[in-house]
């Protein structure tokens, strides 16, 4: 696939299962190769109208990011730019939610991880414990891009526990940060430069919470199909437990776009 703002051509998969403990799937996942874009979103399991917040970003995302293209259409691609306006209308979504059904209570939300391929750059932007991670293809380890907006991803940052402690750690389903928090959201931005042979993940907590990085980063190098890794990466975190819906979208660079 090729776009016209992104650099190189790049394949993409996804997969996105119910688990094996849920009676419903509040996870989201968006894929629109056209214009590079990608995204899962993962209702917040407590709420009552989590599954209904992710619902809503599916629907309104695409729509969002057709409309950066359209209006930057014509100047450099430049990541900083696109990632500003991105994050922006990302804060927006969010405080609309915010402003119009949860000022009385939390009823509404849902956690959000995207990728855009801009130019030679690979833009994240999130709100929650959704991930988004980088397999570099020279590099051994898996790379985890975003931060987790839960309170054991402020006390890892804080030193105060490991990334392995985090895992099974009770604050871990704490979010600090997600699609319909209180005013105002402030997503993250991450510009990361990219490059022929190297592979892109966002995931629910549902992949990530079930296996470990480097059980991941094998999978990622399995040699199959975008779509394959997707559905291998359900099967082993069903494997593990499947304590949760799980969705996963991977993404491979490829060779730079020829200019005519």
């Amino acid at each position: 696939m090729k776009t016209e703002l992104f650099d190189f051509g790049f394949s993409a998969g996804s997969a996105l299962d119910i688990g094996l403990a849920r009676s419903s799937n509040q996870d989201r996942v968006i894929c629109r190769p056209e214009l590079g874009f990608f995204a899962v979103s993962d209702g917040m399991g407590g709420l009552a109208q989590g599954g209904e917040t992710s619902e809503i970003i599916s629907e309104v995302l695409p729509g969002i990011v057709e409309g950066i293209a359209h209006e930057m259409r014509g100047g450099k691609a430049d990541a900083e730019r696109y990632g500003t306006v991105l994050a922006s209308r990302v804060r927006l979504v969010s405080d609309n939610i915010y402003d119009t059904v949860n000022t009385v209570s939390i009823e509404f939300g849902a956690t959000l991880s995207c990728v855009w391929l801009i130019g030679k750059a690979a833009i994240f932007v999130n709100l929650g414990d959704s991930r988004g991670y980088m397999l570099p293809r020279y590099r051994r380890y898996l790379k985890q891009i975003t931060e987790d907006h839960n309170v054991a991803g402020e006390l890892v940052r804080l030193g105060e526990l490991t990334k392995a402690e985090a895992r099974e750690h009770p604050s871990s389903s704490r979010l600090t940060g997600f699609v319909g928090m209180p005013t105002p959201a402030l997503p993250d931005i991450f510009i990361e430069p990219v490059a022929p042979g190297d592979r892109l993940l966002l995931c629910s907590d549902g992949l990530h919470g079930m296996l470990y990085d480097d059980e991941i980063r094998r999978v990622m190098r399995s040699g199959v199909g975008p779509d394959a890794i997707g559905k291998r990466l359900v099967l082993a975190a069903n494997e593990r437990g499947g304590r949760d819906n799980i969705s996963a979208v991977y993404i491979k660079i490829e060779k730079e776009r020829s200019v005519k």
